[in-house]
Order: structure tokens, then C-alpha cells, then sequence
């Protein structure tokens, strides 16, 4: 097992109290001492027996499953798959399903009531959060759906089950949802540079919460892999609602930096916080009065989720990318044993390369484990930000899917494949020493910067993310209504958004950039852009290159005053809804 990597002069070693179990996340330990955890790529969720250290069970469950849930009494599971928008019901002691519940679209953050009534579910794309109501399994229908801001995902509940806590993914705000009159009640700001907000946990004896998090330095133009993006653990006072700045640890001080902090768990005695960081591949010991890494601990590739055993002792984590589970011996800081939970489904290729493309711990993509290709492409979209490029300008995150069917690539056509935006971000942004042998060439010269076994299991994972299509409910006539004014050639939308791939991007050369007068002076690579496709504009708001359109109808209006970008002053307000209604449904 590896050994634990020191990063303060001293430890001090917790005491054996007892703790409350962790009652939701991708890993669960159960009062009856089972551990319960989600799989991603399998589509199942594992029982695993801790102290036999063996899996007991494995059960299909929807698609990409994410999050679980334990009833109060342990009796039941609920599981949320994102893909295909369900909620599963497990007998806990089974592992049987008992019902499967429609949601609303991408669940993800899911928690029960202390009452056991209700279970909430947080649907990232749909916007709300559902109250599924409990009355006699498999009796289960959502009796309410909350709106809040975009992108819900992680849940907490007060210990009274009187607060909600929502944080939102790509803001770092948290919404405060009263349960009785099912309103938002507040809202919580974690800084306006903040994102990947996907956990929070609540500790009931300090009335603080926890949440991991990075926090993104966009108007540094030196993309250098110190200054670009940095783990955090913030902490809010959950009886005024406030954050606590002077408590908040900075989790890339340290000999190195972790990357992906993704989830966390309180020590028994309220002294220490242990992180599973997604990225860097480690559970990192965080003192919470000094606000300082102590120390890191490696586990395997991916871990998503930590849980502690009853007396604080031990700490399992949730390998995503080696399928196992780590066993940490806290007093000893060191990891003695992996328990396998599931066996990937994936090409062994696309396996390889997805690791590649989440984990910083390889000097090959990372110098000192800062960031990974997912720091910015989070769960391999994008992270709603615009940064600020030295001799170039602001330049909008794209998502990654569907992206190698549209080449040239970036904003700037400046990059001819994902082999040249691969090693060069790796390389000039992510401090590695890169996957191929010897100087990267210069970009689309010749086909690609060059080949390798690891180059090609990276490429492989970006290709296996087609585009997705809108999981939300379309107005069918809408979208018909709009796709005639896209077509129409008064309109002129089709002209450059051709399709299948809503785009004239070709390799070509010289290739076709176009000046639709979005451009601002401080594009010093501007005017002229490539045309992006319009597939997934559904996820990938903001939009335009420099990020600058919040919504599409300021597309049309606000960020078209010449009709430059397609005529859409021609338009009325009901023909731009339709037109919107039809780009949304691409």
C-alpha cells in the first residue's frame, strides 16, 4: 500500500469517539455496518461488507447513477441516475429493487427526511428539486417540485429536517429551502469565482457546514497551472447563514496541491476534516483549526466518496476510476487494503484514457497534482467560465462532447485535433511533461502533434462523449415553428450553422473564421472566429466566445445589433422564443 505523504511538522491522531453515519453520497455507511456504494460506469450500486473486506452484493440500477441515500432506519436506498432521470429504491438489506421512480431531468443530490416521509432529489438540468413523497413501498410519487438557480446538486438536510441546503455546480452559491413551505429562503454566496459545488455536509454538532469545492482564477491571462484554479473547503455558519472566510482552507498549500476536492467528512471530535479529492487521487487530513492539509494519504484513481466507521478510526473511500474502495487506517495514516466493488464495463482504452483525463497525479499530465484536463472540462463539459488568455482575449469554456466532430478546434481554429489541444494544454497550462516523446509540434502541421499508446487512450475517452440530446420536455410545435425560421434565408442561421453538425468548420485551409461583430477591443485575436456548433447549446450556456450572453434571446438581441450573427432583428419576440425553443432542443 502507499505510504502517506506528510505536508504539516506534526499530527495529531483522533480520538476513538463515536460518530453519526454518513446518511447520503456515492458512499454509505449503513448503522447496520454495510457499506453501500454507487458505480458510475457499471450502472449498479455495491454492498460491501467491511469487515470481511468483500463485496456482498451488486445490483443493476438506472444509468449513471450518482448519489445514494439511506432511509432513517436503514432499511432502504434511494439511488439517483442521472442519464436516464431515475430514482431507484433498494431493499438496503436485499439489495433489491423496489420500485423505480421517474424524476425530473439529471438527478444527482439526493437525501431523506428525518421522518422518513419525504426524500428529496436534486435535478441538476431540470432546475428543481423534487419531493418524492413515501407513503407505503413501493408507494412512492413527486408531490411537489421546488425551482431554484440552475445546476442543483448537492443536498443537505438540518438534523430537525426544517432546512434544505442546495449547492448550485458551476456558481459555489447555495440555496436555503424552507421544507414546510417548500420557498427558498436565502441564499448563500461561497464567491462569485467559485464552482464545482456538488457536496455539502453538515456537522450537527458545530451547526457548520462543509462544502469541497475549487475556485477559478479567470482573470489571470498566465494560465499557469499555480495560478489558474485552486482547491478549497469553505464553511458556513448555518445559524446566521454566513460564510466563514477566516475558516476556509486553502487545500493547494502544501508540498504539492490537490486537485478535485469532491468530498469530506467531519472526524468525531470536530477537529479535522478528511477530503476525497477526485483529481490528485488522495484523502487529504485537513486541521480545521489551523485550516492546513496535515496530510495526504494516496487511495486509488478517482475517489468520488469518503464515509468513517462508527468510531472514527478507519475512513473508506470510493475509488470511481479503479472500482475498488481504499480502507484508511487513520491513526496510522496510511491506506491497508482495497476491496474491488464492481468490474468496469469499459473498453479497457477508453478506461485508460478517462483516467488520464480526470486524475493530475501523473508528472505526465500535472506538475505537482494541480490540475487536470477536468479542472475545466468538469465530468467532461464545461465549467461556465471565461478566461482570460494572454495575447488573445476571453475565451468561453467549450464542452468536450461531440467536439472532435467539428474540427478546427477552440474558438481561434487554432488547433487542427484533440491530439494538438491534449499535449498543448498539458503541456503549457497543466505544467506536464506531456504524453508523447519529445517537443510537441507546431499545432496543424500535419495531421496531429504526434502519436503515443497514452495520447491515443486519452483521444479515445473524448471520443467515446457524443453530444447529448435535451433530456427536458419540448414543445414539439415550437420547435417545428423555430426550425422553419432557422431554415429561412431572410434568417440566415443555416448559412453557417449548417447541419448535421451545425457548423461550416471544416480543415480546409485556410480555415473559415467570420466576423459576426462580437467582437470587443480587448480580442486581441479577434474579430474574426470559428463557428461553433449548436449542438448541446441547452448545457452549455453561457455563449458566444467570450462568454458574454448570458441566454440566447441576448444572442439574438443585445449581442446582434447589426444583424451580423444572422438577421434577427426581422424577428418578432415570438418568433425568437420559437427559434430558441428549436436551438434548445438540438
Amino acid at each position: 500500500m502507499k505510504a502517506v505523504r506528510l505536508v504539516a511538522a506534526s499530527v495529531v491522531l483522533l480520538a476513538a469517539l463515536p460518530a453519526a453515519a454518513q446518511s447520503n453520497g456515492a458512499l454509505v455507511l449503513a448503522p447496520s455496518g454495510m457499506l453501500y456504494a454507487v458505480n458510475s460506469d457499471s450502472n449498479s450500486v455495491s454492498a460491501v461488507d467491511p469487515q470481511t473486506r468483500r463485496k456482498i452484493a451488486e445490483t443493476a440500477v438506472g444509468k449513471d447513477p450518482r448519489s445514494l441515500a439511506l432511509s432513517p432506519d436503514g432499511k432502504t436506498l434511494y439511488v439517483t441516475s442521472q442519464a436516464d432521470g431515475r430514482l431507484t429504491v433498494l431493499d438496503a438489506g436485499a439489495l433489491s429493487v423496489l420500485a423505480p421512480i421517474p424524476v425530473d431531468a439529471e438527478p444527482y443530490g439526493v437525501v431523506a427526511s428525518p421522518s422518513g416521509e419525504f426524500i428529496y432529489v436534486a435535478c441538476s438540468i431540470a432546475g428543481v428539486i423534487d419531493v418524492v413523497r413515501v407513503s407505503s413501498a413501493p408507494d412512492y410519487r413527486i408531490e411537489a417540485r421546488i425551482p431554484v438557480d440552475p445546476r442543483p446538486k448537492g443536498l443537505a438536510l438540518s438534523p430537525d429536517g426544517a432546512r434544505l441546503y442546495v449547492t448550485h455546480f458551476l456558481t459555489g452559491n447555495v440555496s436555503v429551502i424552507d421544507t414546510a413551505t417548500r420557498q427558498v429562503i436565502r441564499f448563500i454566496s461561497t464567491g462569485p469565482d467559485s464552482n464545482m459545488m456538488q457536496r455539502i455536509v453538515i456537522n450537527a454538532v458545530t451547526g457548520k457546514a462543509y462544502l469541497p469545492h475549487i475556485r477559478s482564477n479567470t482573470g489571470n491571462p498566465y494560465l499557469l497551472f499555480d495560478g489558474t484554479a485552486f482547491p478549497e473547503l469553505s464553511v458556513i455558519d448555518l445559524a446566521t447563514g454566513d460564510l466563514l472566510p477566516r475558516e476556509r482552507a486553502d487545500l493547494s498549500i502544501g508540498l504539492h496541491s490537490v486537485n478535485l476536492p469532491f468530498d469530506v467528512v467531519i472526524s468525531p471530535d470536530n477537529k479535522r476534516a478528511y477530503v476525497a479529492n477526485l483529481g490528485s487521487g488522495e484523502l487529504s487530513v485537513v486541521d480545521l483549526a489551523l485550516r492546513y492539509r496535515v496530510a495526504d494519504i494516496d487511495v486509488g484513481d478517482g475517489p468520488r466518496g469518503v464515509a468513517l466507521s462508527a468510531d472514527g478510526g478507519v475512513a473508506y473511500v470510493l475509488n470511481s476510476l479503479s472500482d475498488d474502495i481504499s480502507v484508511v487506517d487513520l491513526a496510522a495514516l496510511r491506506e491497508t487494503a482495497r476491496i474491488p466493488v464492481t468490474t468496469s464495463p469499459l473498453d479497457p482504452l477508453i478506461k485508460r484514457g478517462k483516467t488520464f483525463f480526470f486524475s493530475s497525479r501523473s508528472t505526465q499530465i500535472s506538475h505537482q497534482r494541480w490540475m487536470s484536463c477536468a479542472t475545466c472540462h468538469i465530468e467532461a463539459d464545461m465549467d461556465g467560465r471565461s478566461w482570460q488568455l494572454a495575447g488573445i482575449g476571453p475565451r468561453n469554456t467549450p464542452s468536450i462532447r461531440g467536439a472532435l466532430a467539428t474540427p478546427p478546434l477552440h474558438w481561434d481554429s487554432d488547433m487542427c485535433s484533440i491530439q494538438d489541444v491534449a499535449e498543448f494544454t498539458i503541456r503549457f497550462i497543466q505544467g506536464g511533461a506531456g504524453l508523447i516523446a519529445g517537443p510537441p509540434a507546431t499545432p496543424c502541421v500535419g495531421t496531429n502533434v504526434g502519436r503515443s499508446a497514452d495520447l491515443d487512450a486519452l483521444v479515445a475517452f473524448c471520443a467515446s462523449l457524443p453530444a447529448r440530446k435535451n433530456p427536458l420536455p419540448q414543445d414539439a410545435e415550437a420547435v417545428s415553428r423555430g426550425q422553419a425560421i432557422f431554415n429561412r434565408g431572410d434568417v440566415a442561421c443555416a448559412t453557417c450553422h449548417t447541419p448535421p453538425l451545425y457548423t461550416n468548420s471544416t480543415l480546409t485551409k485556410p480555415f473559415l473564421k467570420l466576423d459576426v461583430g462580437t467582437a470587443s477591443p480587448v480580442d486581441v485575436a479577434g474579430p474574426k472566429f470559428d463557428t461553433p456548433s449548436l449542438l448541446m447549446l441547452w448545457n452549455t450556456a453561457p455563449y458566444l466566445h467570450d462568454g458574454s450572453a448570458p441566454t440566447l434571446m441576448e444572442v439574438f438581441t443585445t449581442r446582434n445589433p447589426q444583424d451580423r450573427h444572422g438577421r434577427t432583428s426581422i424577428l418578432t419576440d415570438a418568433e425568437k422564443a420559437d427559434l430558441i425553443a428549436f436551438l434548445l432542443s438540438l
